[in-house]
């Protein structure tokens, strides 16, 4: 039996422009029983996404806790000094992705913004 099942649904529907995807029953396995969750006050400056105490990471659910759409987080690495964002949630906003190990993830926010990350082990 998988350890991780999740379920998404993105429907559009704007004007003439109608589409729906759903997927269900997606199903992860974690490799070992680690799991960190961590709740970041985010500021202008780069807060690193912790994954001490985890052997390997995993999946990592992220969401924006902020209510206001202007408080969003950006999400990425620093590479040579620089922040490169791969995502940005705006208030109330989740996101799923799976981490590579051995990089180091930053989150940056806009005043307010508060962001839950739960990072699976493996």
């Amino acid at each position: 039996m998988a350890d991780i099942t999740y379920s998404m649904t993105l429907k559009v529907d704007k004007d003439n422009l109608s589409n729906q995807i759903q997927i269900s029953q997606i199903t992860a396995s974690m490799a070992k029983a680690g799991y960190k969750s961590v709740v970041y006050d985010l500021t202008t400056n780069s807060t690193v996404i912790s994954t001490a105490n985890l052997s390997t990471v995993g999946v990592a659910f992220l969401r924006n806790l902020a209510t206001s759409s202007a408080s969003t987080v950006q999400i990425g690495i620093e590479a040579g000094g620089s922040f490169v964002g791969f995502a940005t949630l705006r208030g109330g906003e989740p996101a799923i992705t799976r981490l590579t190990s051995g990089t180091e993830y930053v989150a940056i926010g806009a005043s307010g913004a508060r962001l839950r990350v739960d990072i699976t082990e493996g």
